[in-house]
Order: C-alpha cells, then structure tokens, then sequence
C-alpha cells in the first residue's frame, strides 16, 4: 500500500514535467496545441495563449483520473484499517529506504519517456492528431509501472552501500 500512496502523491508533479517538457520541446504553431472541440464548446472562443490551452485540456483530462485514484487508495486503506486494525510502527528497513529514494527520480524519468512514445508513436499513425493534452495526463499513470522494476533493482545496491558505509 505504501508504493501505491508514494506514486499516488508524485502524479501531479510527473504530470506538470510532462506539460513542462511539451511545451518547452514543441512550437507554438506544433498541432498539438490545438483545441479539442468539447473544450472550445465549454471554454468559448476566448483567445487563451495556447500554452494555456494546452495545460487547460490535459488538467481536464488528468484531474478527474487522479481524483479516481487518491478515491481508490482511501478506499482500500479505510478498508484495511477496519479489517485488521492499526499497524504497529516499525522502522523501515535499508531496503525499503533505498527504494524510496530510487523511485522518485526513475518515475519522472519513465513518465517522460512514456510520453514522448507514446506521442511520437501517435503521430506516426496520425499525424497532426490532438493526443498530446490526453497522453501528458495518461503517462503519469503508467510509470509506476514502468519505474517498479528498476527502482527495485537500483535500491539493492544502494542498500548495501548505506551498509557497507556504516560499517
């Protein structure tokens, strides 16, 4: 449960680099800066810049997933209080610490590069289609995923070197 809470509460930060590196990596006239017609609809004709625009559409996509997500996180963990009671608090082993210290920056970094896969991947089969708001808010979510495995093989060595440091 505590892996699901720690990527839970790194989501929004991955999601604003996503944004971050689109805008900071295409132009302003990129086709990925265009406007979804649901959200003209809802936004009107307001000249917004389209930067704004583009992180006004990707939050609309990203917000509702990410309420579902800390919603399904407290569910289980109210659920698991009241079945079983309050754990009793130990101190988290070298392993555990190591791991929490691999998985932050392995996770933005997996986000990144799903994103830019996905996006490049959805321009090769469409070009000039609008995914990008969609695939910025989506990314997040799959790079705990991505991330599990090499944070858990990179947080093996580290514990050993904490170890062998307090030696």
């Amino acid at each position: 449960m505590k892996f699901l809470r720690q990527a839970a509460l790194l989501l929004p930060s991955a999601f604003l680099l996503n944004v971050l590196v689109f805008l900071l990596t295409h132009g302003r006239d990129d086709p990925g800066f265009g406007v979804y017609p649901f959200f003209q609809a809802w936004a009107g004709d307001a000249a917004a810049a389209p930067e704004s625009r583009f992180f006004e559409q990707a939050l609309v996509f990203f917000v509702p997933a990410y309420a579902l997500c800390i919603l399904f996180i407290l569910s289980i963990t109210l659920a698991e209080r009241a079945l079983f009671g309050g754990r009793p608090g130990k101190a988290p082993s070298r392993y555990r610490r190591a791991f929490a210290l691999a998985f932050p920056p392995l996770f933005f970094a997996a986000s990144v590069v799903l994103f830019w896969v996905a996006e490049r991947t959805a321009l090769r089969q469409a070009p000039g289609s609008l995914v990008a708001p969609l695939l910025a808010a989506a990314a997040p979510f799959a790079a705990p995923a991505a991330a599990l495995v090499p944070a858990a093989g990179l947080a093996g060595p580290i514990a050993l070197l904490w170890k062998a440091s307090l030696a």
